[in-house]
């Protein structure tokens, strides 16, 4: 069972890969501004992941230089923590549920939890402090290392019993196969009628895994459509803007 730790505002610390504030690329918030607290170490290894230097834990930061720099891009937005979405992502936000779990209570704007779908249990713990999670539905040919740890039906089914707004995210590539998503489709309906559901093709970074073709995402969309599900393709849109 995960222990929570105590902590003070004086000795919390979290390991933090970069803050930053740019336009929300996937899913229900796309195109709009967003804060980003992206957290250090992963226990997944995703082959198509945009990110890998966040698998490492990283630097140590305190709440106050966290809050200060959030508070400083805040300021040169000309905006309140009030009037913008936080998303705490990562690598794996749920490694430090500890610290999540101490400090998103202080958080006075809207929060988005990004989630690969691992430790159901500790995801309980924060989502009284969320207002959207995002849950990364992992097929198992995209995963190298780490299959063992996710559970992201249950993660799901947790979210559900809460009443926290979720989304669920499915990247696809071109090895993508119908039986996999008709899986994983078949357990979120079953789950979570009605969920929003993205099916997103990979961003290709260089020799990772290419994006399945425009027809293929047709056929999967039409494939599960009768099924109960608020089904969409959504490509990310910050790489083709340029932007983080």
């Amino acid at each position: 069972m995960h222990a929570a730790v105590v902590m003070t505002p004086e000795t919390a610390t979290v390991h933090v890969d970069e803050i930053f504030l740019s336009l929300q690329g996937e899913g229900l918030e796309v195109g709009y501004p967003q804060l980003f607290l992206r957290l250090g170490g992963c226990p997944l290894r995703c082959n198509y992941c945009d990110t890998p230097r966040s698998w490492h834990a990283g630097d140590c930061s305190s709440i106050a230089e966290i809050e200060a720099e959030l508070d400083r891009l805040l300021q040169g937005a000309g905006m309140q923590r009030e009037q913008i979405m936080l998303s705490v992502t990562g690598g794996e936000p749920l490694e430090q549920t500890d610290f999540l779990a101490h400090w998103l209570p202080t958080w006075s704007g809207l929060v988005q939890l990004e989630t690969a779908g691992v430790f159901a249990s500790r995801l309980r713990l924060l989502l009284p402090y969320v207002h959207l999670l995002s849950l990364d539905w992992k097929l198992p040919n995209t995963l190298r290392e780490g299959e063992d740890l996710v559970e992201p039906a249950a993660c799901l089914a947790v979210a559900v019993v809460s009443g926290v707004a979720v989304q669920v995210k499915v990247v696809v590539t071109e090895d993508s196969n119908s039986m996999e998503l008709a899986d994983a489709f078949a357990a979120i309906s079953k789950i979570s009628p009605g969920c929003t559901v993205f099916l997103q093709p990979v961003t290709q970074f260089g020799a990772g895994p290419k994006p399945p073709t425009g027809q293929q995402l047709l056929d999967w969309s039409l494939q599960f459509h009768a099924l109960n599900l608020d089904l969409r393709v959504l490509p990310q849109i910050h790489p083709l803007l340029g932007i983080r």
